[in-house]
């Protein structure tokens, strides 16, 4: 959506509430923690509005299984002075705001009747691979005792631009 792809959140939640609201009923759906997070990114300039908006809306994902990890680096954004030069930078990126974006898209997708098989549809074979691939590397994180870099899809594909395989 290219709302998200902007940075309004607001905007494309309110089109969703709009036109899709079987995709955000649910305030604690994997939909909705991603808007959530991504409005709360937006924010982190503006850090009092910021605590504000994550102690309403974050609040609630923590504890919950598969969102902890990734609203514990959104709310670390707001530990750095500089956040773009943070192990957590990332998510300030422009390819956050795509992936929040192409999610939407496919759950928006996923509401078409006539589709047969939505949830091949959903996850490509190279979706499918990279989500093994993103699990692997959280899980070596994970063993590390939470230690190291994040994983971040955009440095594993540049670094196999520059191998000469």
């Amino acid at each position: 959506m290219k709302l998200i792809k902007r940075g309004e959140i607001d905007a494309a939640l309110g089109k969703l509430r709009d036109w899709y609201p079987q995709i955000v009923q649910d305030d604690k759906s994997a939909t909705c923690f991603l808007l959530h997070c991504q409005k709360f990114i937006e924010l982190v300039g503006a850090l009092e509005e910021a605590v504000k908006y994550g102690r309403i809306e974050l609040a609630k994902f923590f504890g919950m299984a598969g969102f902890e990890d990734f609203v514990q680096d959104c709310v670390a954004l707001l530990a750095y002075e500089q956040p773009r030069e943070s192990s957590v930078g990332y998510l300030l990126e422009e390819s956050q705001r795509e992936v929040v974006a192409d999610t939407v898209n496919a759950m928006i997708l996923s509401t078409n009747p006539n589709l047969k098989d939505s949830h091949g549809f959903l996850q490509s074979c190279l979706e499918r691979l990279l989500r093994q691939l993103t699990a692997c590397c959280l899980e070596r994180r994970s063993l590390n005792g939470d230690q190291g870099e994040a994983f971040r899809l955009r440095r594993e594909l540049n670094v196999g631009k520059t191998s000469k395989c």
